[in-house]
């Protein structure tokens, strides 16, 4: 038996399921679930941070490089920056994180605590994926991503959605010739943790939101989504 105790045993037939073969390297595999086991443990070994962080490297490559060949053939008549927003919401945090969820991943952590960390799913994932290459190569690994595109995206909707909503306002602003402004600075009044807070505001159209986040993109985000709401309110009501 490859594994010597029930929590690797735990770990073994979850990934198994996920991954459809019979990982070899189990070492490496723990790798790739630094989170899943408790800080004490992983404390016990620098390699541990070090490992999944190449791994997520090697991943992060992959997925991309994939995803580009499959949206090349997948569809032949869309331009180059067509097939660059298809393939950012795809290997988006987002978008990975819910993967993640839908291939079941986030059943291998025991504390779910540590899964409230968005981060983690989709971190985890391109770990996984980055394992898979060095487990199987690249054809196999090739097979995993298209079984995941294959039965969890749907292309249809997802071309549809907003990747940025930043992006999306700024370009409907220079296409109607508004002139826009972010304002964004750091939220003293916070001392219990980082908060950014970011103001929009669009001349000449009377729009001006507030977002707030954790980062400096994530407030701005915020502010432009509350943005893109008015504007295609004021749209509708043909006020713009």
């Amino acid at each position: 038996m490859l594994l010597n105790n029930d929590n690797d045993d735990f770990l073994f037939l979850k990934i198994k399921k996920i991954l459809g073969f019979d990982p070899k390297n189990v070492n490496l595999l723990k790798e790739v679930f630094i989170y899943h086991f408790s800080a004490k443990k992983r404390n016990l070994s620098k390699n541990y941070s070090f490992n999944f962080q190449r791994l997520e490297f090697l991943g992060d490559s992959i997925l991309s490089a994939v995803i580009s060949n499959f949206l090349y053939k997948k569809f032949p008549d869309k331009k180059e920056g067509d097939l660059t927003q298809i393939r950012a919401k795809i290997v988006c945090r987002k978008n990975l994180n819910e993967l993640s969820k839908k291939i079941s991943l986030e059943k291998i952590f025991f504390d779910r605590n540590i899964i409230e960390n968005n981060n983690v799913l989709g971190n985890t994932l391109e770990a996984l994926i980055g394992f898979t290459y060095l487990e199987i190569g690249c054809e196999g690994c090739k097979n995993f991503i298209y079984k995941i595109l294959h039965q969890h995206i749907n292309l249809k909707k997802l071309q549809k959605e907003i990747f940025s909503y930043k992006v999306w306002i700024i370009e409907w602003c220079q296409k109607n010739k508004f002139i826009t402004n972010f304002n964004t600075h750091l939220n003293d009044k916070n001392n219990s943790k980082i908060v950014y807070l970011s103001e929009f505001v669009i001349f000449k159209c009377s729009i001006h939101t507030i977002g707030i986040g954790s980062s400096k993109k994530e407030s701005e985000e915020m502010a432009a989504k509350k943005a893109y709401f008015l504007v295609k309110k004021k749209t509708k009501n043909k006020l713009l």
